[in-house]
Formats: C-alpha cells, sequence, structure tokens
C-alpha cells in the first residue's frame, strides 16, 4: 500500500495543546467553571455531588419520573432521562449580566414528540427564563433565548455520545457587537445567532423545559459544565486565540474513544479513480495501523490532532482495516470500496404517490455502486448513494432515477398521479377502512403515507360516532394520559399557504393542560400550528403559532359533538390572527387574536391528539373525520361538512307511474317545506298547485310526492311537475 501524504486535519486550528493530555474532567476544572456535574452516582443516588468545587450539590432525595443513575457513559458513568424527569442545581447565573458557556456530553435518543431540552434555566421558581440547549424534533441541536431560536445545523450522532458547547459573548455590546451565541459540536464551530437572553435570577433545570412539565429529555448525560466565561474567548477580549475548545474536545476524545470513526469519501469507484479515507481517532493513542490486506502499516505518527487521510487507488474491490490502541484499549474499524462492480438502485419511492396539483413530494432514494445518479425532470444530478429531494408537482409525472458507471446505465421509475384539487389533501375517516378497527392504525386515504401510528392507548369508539354527514362507524377515543396518533410521513401545510383543518370533536371540562387536537411544526417562532382546547378560558377552540395564538368563543367541552374547522385564507391575511374558526357550520367570533406571522415548518409529523411541538399537551375525548386541506374552505363548503342536505341542491330524480295511475316524483333537497304543483305547457301563469305540505326532514335528504289527482285523469296525456321550496 502507498501511502500519500497526509492533509493537514480539519481541527488543527482548534485542538491544541500537549499530546499526552488524556483527563477530560481535569481540562473542565482548569477552566474554572462554576459548576461541574460528572454523574458517578449509582443508582439511587440522593445527592449529586458538584465537582467545581463550589458545592452546589443537587438534592435528589425526592427522584422525578424514570430517571436512572449508573448508565454507561462516555466519559464514566451517566445519567438516562427518559422523557419524564429533571434534576434542579442550586446554580444562580444570570444569562443576561455578562458571558456564559454550556458545556455537555450527551446522546440523544431521538425526540419523537417534542424537543427535549437538555438544559434550561428558571428565573425564580419557574419564571421566563429561557437560555438553554435543546435537541430538536429533527435532532438539531439548538438554543432558545431572547425569543429567538439559535440552530447549530448539526444533527445528533445517532447511538453516540457527541460533545456540545455553547457560548455567550454578551461582553462583545461593548465593542459595539451583536451579543453572539455560538455553538460548536465535536470540536467544530457551528451555528450562531444573534440574541439577548431574557435576565434570571433562578436555578438551573437538567433533563426539562424550565417549567418542569414539558420538553423532557430523552438519552444520556455525561458531564454538564456551566461557566460565567466563554471556553472560546476566556478573557472576553474578542481574540479567540485563547479558545479552550479545542483543548476540551480533545479531553473528551482521550477519554472516550479509542476509534472515532474511519471513512471513505465515496463507497465506489470506477477504475483508475481514487478516493479519501480519513480518521478520527483519541489523541492517546499509542498505535495506529492501516491494511488494505496486504499487512499492516504504520500510521500515527502521520495522524494529527486525533486525524489523518490517505487517498487510495485500489484496482479490486477492497477492505481497508484501522486500528488503533490506546487507554480504552485496542480496536479496528473497517471500511468498504467496491471497484467495478454494476450499479444497483436498492429503492427510488416517493413519499406519496397521489397529490393535488401544486403539491410537495419527497423523492427518496438508495443506490450501491454509483458513480453519478441523476433524476430527470429538472432535478439533475443528486448524490450518488442516497438521499431525498422534494419537488412540485403540477401535473401527473413519471420521475427517472439513472444510476451510472463503468458498467453501464441502470434506471428506477416512480409515477405521481393527481387528486380532485377541491379535495383534502389529508383525510382519517376513521374505522372505516376494512379491518381498521381490529388494529392499531388509523388509516388515511390516499395510501400508506397518511397512516397514523398509535402512540400509548388511543381506540376506536363503535358505540359513540360523531354525525358525520353520510354516516361514519366508529370515532377515535383519547385517555389524556399521553395518548395520541402520529402521521410519520405527512408533514401537514408549510409557510403561510392556505390551509384548512377541519374535524368532529366531543369533551369535557376535564382536559390536560393545552389539550391539542391536531398539531404540526416545529417549536421556533412563527413555525408551530397547533390547533387546541383553550384549557385557560372556556374550553374554546384556539390555534396558535410560537409567539401567540388566536382563540374563539364557543364552549367545547360539554360533552357534545361539535363540528370545527380552522381556515387560513391568505387573501385576508397570514397572522395567526386572521385565522377564521368556524364551529357547527358557523363563523365563530374571536374573542383573542395574536399578531405573529404564520410560517409553518414542515420537518416534523402531524399529530391527532397531540402537539410535535411541546410534550404533554395531549387531548382527553374523541375526534372523528378529520381532514386537512390545502386550500381555505368557503363558509358553504364548511357547512357541507357539518350536513351535507344543507347546501344540497333541489332536484326532482325520478318520476315513476303507479299501476294505480298515480304518479310517484322523488326528489332531493335540504330539510324544509315544499309546494308540489304542475302544468300543462310551461306558460307563464300556468302552474297550479297539488300540494302546499310537502317536506323534507330534518336530518334527510329526499322525498317522494304523489299525484293522485291530475294523472289518474285518461284525459292528462302530459304533464310537467315541479317543486319549490314554501315562501
Amino acid at each position: 500500500m502507498k501511502l500519500e501524504p497526509m492533509k493537514l486535519a480539519t481541527l488543527a486550528a482548534l485542538l491544541v495543546g500537549p499530546m499526552a493530555l488524556a483527563d477530560y474532567p481535569a481540562t473542565v476544572l482548569s477552566s474554572n467553571p462554576l459548576v461541574y456535574y460528572r454523574f458517578e452516582e449509582g443508582p439511587g443516588a440522593t445527592t449529586i455531588v458538584d465537582s467545581s468545587g463550589n458545592n452546589l450539590n443537587i438534592d435528589n432525595s425526592a427522584p422525578v419520573g424514570t430517571t436512572v443513575f449508573g448508565e454507561d457513559g462516555a466519559v464514566g458513568a451517566g445519567v438516562t432521562f427518559n422523557r419524564d424527569g429533571y434534576l434542579i442545581s442550586p446554580l444562580d447565573l444570570d444569562p443576561s449580566a455578562g458571558d456564559f458557556t454550556i458545556e455537555a456530553i450527551v446522546k440523544s435518543n431521538g425526540n419523537t414528540v417534542a424537543e427535549g431540552v437538555i438544559i434550561a434555566n428558571q428565573d425564580g421558581t419557574l419564571g421566563p427564563g429561557r437560555s438553554n440547549l435543546i435537541v430538536n424534533l429533527g435532532g438539531f441541536f439548538t438554543t432558545f433565548s431572547g425569543g429567538l431560536t439559535t440552530n447549530s445545523g448539526v444533527t445528533n450522532t445517532v447511538d453516540g455520545f457527541d460533545h456540545i458547547v455553547l457560548t455567550f459573548d454578551q461582553s462583545a455590546v461593548a465593542g459595539g457587537v451583536d451579543p453572539t451565541f455560538r455553538f460548536y459540536v465535536n470540536g467544530v464551530e457551528a451555528g450562531t445567532g444573534t440574541a439577548v437572553p431574557e435576565s434570571a435570577n433562578g436555578s438551573w433545570v437538567i433533563g426539562s423545559n424550565k417549567n418542569l412539565t414539558s420538553q423532557f429529555f430523552n438519552g444520556v448525560v455525561d458531564d454538564v459544565a456551566i461557566y460565567g466565561t466563554r471556553l472560546d474567548d476566556p478573557d472576553g477580549d474578542g481574540d479567540s486565540s485563547d479558545s479552550k475548545i479545542g483543548e476540551h474536545y480533545k479531553g473528551f476524545l482521550s477519554d472516550s474513544i479509542t476509534l472515532g470513526t474511519f471513512e471513505s469519501n465515496t463507497a465506489y469507484l470506477d477504475s483508475g479513480q481514487s478516493a479519501e479515507l480519513t480518521w478520527l481517532v483519541s489523541p492517546g493513542l499509542t498505535a495506529l495501523t492501516l491494511d488494505d490486506g496486504a499487512g499492516p502499516v504504520d500510521v500515527l505518527a502521520q495522524t494529527i490532532d486525533c486525524e489523518g487521510s490517505l487517498e487510495v487507488s485500489p484496482t479490486a474491490t477492497t477492505t481497508y482495516t484501522l486500528t488503533g490502541t490506546g487507554p480504552l484499549g485496542s480496536e479496528s474499524l473497517e471500511v468498504l470500496v467496491t471497484v467495478d462492480e454494476a450499479a444497483v438502485i436498492n429503492s427510488f419511492t416517493s413519499n406519496v404517490t397521489e397529490v393535488s396539483p401544486g403539491s410537495n413530494v419527497t423523492l427518496s432514494w438508495d443506490v450501491t455502486n454509483g458513480s453519478t445518479v441523476t433524476i430527470d425532470n429538472g432535478i439533475g444530478e443528486v448524490d450518488s448513494g442516497s438521499g431525498s429531494v422534494i419537488v412540485p408537482v403540477d401535473e401527473e409525472t413519471t420521475f427517472t432515477l439513472t444510476a451510472s458507471n463503468s458498467q453501464g446505465n441502470v434506471t428506477g421509475s416512480v409515477t405521481i398521479t393527481l387528486v380532485d384539487a377541491t379535495g383534502p389533501v389529508a383525510h382519517w375517516k376513521v374505522g372505516e377502512a376494512p379491518g381498521e378497527l381490529d388494529g392499531d392504525i388509523l388509516v388515511g386515504e390516499g395510501g400508506a403515507a397518511f397512516d397514523g401510528i398509535f402512540v400509548g392507548n388511543p381506540t376506536f369508539d363503535t358505540d359513540d360516532p360523531a354525525p358525520v354527514p353520510g354516516g361514519s362507524t366508529a370515532s377515535l377515543s383519547f385517555d389524556g394520559a399521553g395518548s395520541w396518533v402520529e402521521v410519520s410521513n405527512f408533514t401537514g401545510i408549510g409557510g403561510n399557504a392556505a390551509r384548512t383543518v377541519a374535524f368532529w370533536f366531543k369533551g369535557d371540562a376535564v382536559q390536560t393542560n393545552f389539550a391539542t387536537l391536531v398539531g404540526w411544526g416545529t417549536g421556533g417562532i412563527t413555525n408551530r400550528f397547533d390547533t387546541r382546547i383553550n384549557t385557560g378560558g372556556v374550553g374554546q377552540i384556539r390555534t396558535e403559532v410560537a409567539g401567540s395564538g388566536s382563540n374563539g368563543t364557543t364552549p367545547l367541552t360539554d360533552n357534545i359533538w361539535h363540528h370545527c374547522a380552522v381556515v387560513v385564507d391568505p387573501s385576508i391575511g397570514t397572522t395567526i390572527g386572521d385565522v377564521l374558526f368556524y364551529i357547527d357550520g358557523e363563523l365563530d367570533e374571536l374573542t383573542l387574536t395574536g399578531g405573529t406571522e404564520i410560517n409553518t415548518t414542515t420537518t416534523n409529523p402531524v399529530l391527532i391528539g397531540a402537539s410535535p411541538g411541546i410534550a404533554n399537551r395531549v387531548l382527553t375525548g374523541k375526534m372523528d373525520d378529520i381532514r386537512i386541506y390545502n386550500r381555505a374552505l368557503t363558509a358553504d363548503d364548511i357547512v357541507a361538512l357539518v350536513d351535507a342536505s344543507a347546501t344540497l341542491s333541489l332536484k326532482i330524480t325520478d318520476i315513476r307511474k303507479l299501476e294505480n295511475g298515480n304518479v310517484a316524483i322523488d326528489w332531493t333537497g335540504a330539510p324544509g317545506d315544499y309546494f308540489f304543483e304542475y302544468s300543462f305547457d310551461l306558460t307563464p301563469g300556468s302552474w297550479l298547485e297539488l300540494s302546499d305540505s310537502e317536506s323534507i326532514l330534518p336530518g334527510e335528504t329526499s322525498a317522494t310526492a304523489i299525484d293522485s289527482f291530475i294523472a289518474p285523469n285518461a284525459e292528462n296525456s302530459r304533464v310537467f311537475y315541479r317543486i319549490r321550496l314554501a315562501e
């Protein structure tokens, strides 16, 4: 194997300090944290020790949730949070008063219900303090402070630990620079954002939102430190040459891994092409070799600041093995580079195959051995391995993916067809699909992409369906104790686009706080779209985006079925204060209006019976005939969802001559009283009354009128009939 010159490591500017450094706790303590929790305590610990020496121990004598100590961590032991617990540090640090840093080692197990707060500060007992560290529903590390979200732009490592540093440079204000949050994820500077934190003088919470009732973290926390200075600029002079970020990350690597990553920049090569192998390893290694099958070659000396790389040009499919030995023992990782083998399309799919014109679809693919991969219809070249792309569809379209290499081309196709543009983009009839009542899936119209998965214990209630026009066999019942439906592959309507959410609801006054009916989006200002019961009011409907919301008038928690519709019509306006509510077909007056712009994100699935952005906003009650439209329904449209007969046109559907000579007239219309009239020639003034008491009963849509007077007379060989609404 020919060794090529090593490339300088991308972390070389950050990972400064002696190679012998291999003690993460000592590194943290050298930077003088205000608190430092290592979580080395075993199960049942009543006190969590502050290792900073400032004696800010955590009282855990009354444990919250199923939080477990003594779990495997990255640097010793850690604490596992199961989305139901928290710890409260007695640290009192006002984040608005000066520079500060939050540092943590975390392993997120995924937050499928709401974003998980790793660390948050309080003001007083609970208060509005919100400087925090979060893993959102997309897996991104973020912070929310001063009313704004700063996103690191980096997602959590799946099944692995991440070293996270969040700094705030309040001191920069003196130099005329905006106060800035900066993320450093695994030693590399990531997203930044300008905000001014809220003043706070309370404790700091680990594992949940500041209010201790929502946004619980799901995963392992191993070491948390909070500083009254910036690790990336300890003296606050604006010069980051004295940054401690690299030193801390290097200490983390020393104590947590032998081999971190070993990767190739490509999994496939045509003959004559080259690949670059890269690796990240512990700085404490005593040996590191690379083997392509011909025997190990020492690459430790060429590995700079934990990273190394090698350019290879195999002539046949080759497995490369990286083996390292360090303080934690020996470990090997392998990378396979395939050469001159046929391309294979493992999958090429769309999240939906039937959409309304103008809708977006997500095309996803997974290809093996592709040198280039392209998709037609203007998409062009895409990632040669796997990926996805969102594209608009205005007409029936077939997308073809072509994977190419030196061995030729292979293709795969997917066709998107159009549905009636006037219908809902998502519709859950509840219990109507074959076999649905026997399972734990809410079947959606339009294919499996709209199927909702039961979370917790929602049930079908066949004894109490809503009065849906056309009938219903069951309703969907939620117990208020952590039950909802997640529509994993449907993410709602985005931005400020027109939409209507319509459903039947029945519930009583006993509701979980902020009980959510239908919601999607994320937690950022303007980015959430939740419709819920206003438990802080009279139980009326409320729709909110993060930032503000609007309330209706009519109480809904009276244990009676109500039809509810929420309409966003951009021609009226695009703030949450422009929303229209209809209850039982009638426009509902707004008793509170918000002013926040609607700008809904579509990165999270639609939830029915809970909020995707905030935990514990679950529903007690029943729902039926749930619909989401990508247009603003009219008042008549909504009335038709409540009572189809209310907008049913008056029409004679059949005329039948009976054996006794009478004539039967079948007709449809809305409930009410009607005249039954006849004419021989249709001339003006020729219509005469047969009956003034014909009617369609409430809840019905049709009737039959009988002519037993004119038709039996043999002289009347031709008769015209009409039905007219009584004046």
